[in-house]
């Protein structure tokens, strides 16, 4: 194997408590599938998701283990362990010990996230990422977690992709509360930072050695036509809000337009990681259209793009990978990535056994160039619940039926297997 990936790199999947535990009924999305199955792309229910709960989380995983992968990401379902306010399940949280246990027990590394987009239903009432009570609601549940789980746990992810879950859920209509208000998208992408930085802090003074971070999206845009100045100008604008902002109240803390008028100090947000998770799908090219005000005037015009009827992942783009990648790593911090996949429903596997391939030929020139990346999380492990997308969304290097419940490795597990263990070298690019 390539000197350029050590023994000590993380190869693993990736995957997230409501996509594949089910029966998650007393959370926000559970509530949004029930009442709005227009919304769902093929009106599905996550309903009983990959079972995991109920125990086929631990043959899972032994299945990523025994396919090479020395690590594995999860999230933990906030509705289970404060079902009320103030009331934390014990039981679940015994749940999550013997999961987190049993990784321990196959030689996977947990890099466990916090909070990935759901929320309690009584959370949900309140506003949810709109009322700043929501911030010491997530610190106790930070609390909870790290003096009951952290022994467990050496890599916290604090939230994953803040912005994501601002835009789609506050800003947009597709995920609950679906406000549709883009002052609201504002407001709650400020409280998310600001949860993270008084989470991150509270992680470190009970786990002083805990690694703890936060998983960004962080997609690289380009205008379309280079040297044209109002595609230039969108793309700008785009990347500025979409990731922009976000990076500079972590780097820089200080929250900058529009977060702010004017730009108003952040101190307390500012360095608040010891390491940056990238998640990252695609590029996007940029083309000025005065007909799209919601894409602040940038239409994306990618070809070949990987999309479904409401949802556009991008262009699987290696170069746009490593680009990203740098863009984390000028903090000065370690970068994992934490999530990079492909949607791939071909019976053939072919988008993405290419993707992995292309994707850590990238990664491998820049770990030769000295970037420092230490790990790397396909998403996902299973096929599972995407969201507003239901079912239709398959990223799985396991496949997975959802009303047997059968699994079947994809040509993809074997050859990311391959990699995992040493057996398979990749071509560098870049």
């Amino acid at each position: 194997m390539s000197t350029h990936f050590p023994q000590d790199f993380f190869w693993g999947a990736a995957t997230a408590s409501h996509q594949v535990e089910g029966g998650n009924w007393r959370n926000d999305w559970w509530q949004w599938e029930t009442a709005h199955p227009d919304i769902i792309d093929d009106a599905s229910r996550s309903g009983a998701a990959c079972d995991w709960w109920q125990g086929r989380a631990e043959d899972d995983l032994a299945q990523a283990a025994a396919l090479g992968q020395n690590a594995h990401r999860m999230s933990l379902e906030w509705s289970r362990l404060e079902p009320e306010p103030g009331q934390f399940d014990e039981a679940a949280f015994a749940r999550y010990r013997d999961i987190l246990s049993h990784m321990h027990t196959l030689g996977l590394t947990p890099f466990v996230t916090l909070y990935h987009f759901t929320l309690p239903q009584w959370a949900t009432a309140m506003g949810g990422w709109t009322n700043p009570t929501l911030i010491d609601r997530l610190a106790a549940l930070a609390e909870a977690c790290a003096t009951r789980l952290g022994d467990l746990v050496p890599f916290w992810i604090t939230i994953n992709e803040p912005m994501v879950l601002a835009f789609q859920a506050y800003a947009g209509t597709r995920w609950p509360p679906g406000m549709g208000n883009f002052g609201a998208g504002i407001t709650a992408l400020r409280h998310l930072l600001q949860a993270h930085a008084v989470v991150y802090r509270l992680f470190k003074r009970i786990q002083p050695e805990a690694q703890v971070g936060i998983a960004l999206n962080v997609p690289h845009f380009v205008p379309a036509r280079a040297a044209h100045p109002l595609d230039r100008v969108v793309t700008w604008l785009q990347d500025w809000l979409f990731n922009g902002v976000k990076l500079h109240a972590l780097v820089r803390g200080e929250f900058a337009p529009p977060l702010a008028w004017p730009a108003q100090p952040a101190p307390d947000i500012a360095n608040t990681f010891d390491f940056l998770g990238l998640n990252f799908y695609g590029r996007y090219d940029v083309m000025f259209d005065w007909r799209a005000p919601a894409m602040l005037f940038g239409r994306h015009v990618q070809q070949p793009t990987v999309r479904l009827e409401h949802n556009d992942w991008g262009q699987p783009d290696p170069l746009a990978f490593a680009a990203s990648i740098k863009r984390l790593a000028a903090a000065g911090k370690p970068v994992y990535v934490t999530e990079n996949g492909v949607l791939d429903n071909a019976d053939d596997d072919r988008l993405r056994q290419r993707v992995l391939k292309e994707m850590l030929g990238a990664l491998k020139r820049l770990r030769r160039e000295g970037v420092d990346v230490r790990g790397y999380f396909f998403w996902s492990l299973v096929d599972n619940y995407e969201w507003a997308e239901g079912w239709r969304a398959r990223f799985g290097l396991i496949g997975v039926n959802p009303y047997t419940q059968a699994r079947f490795l994809k040509p993809s597990a074997h050859l990311y297997a391959a990699i995992c263990r040493g057996e398979m070298d990749v071509e560098e690019v870049g």
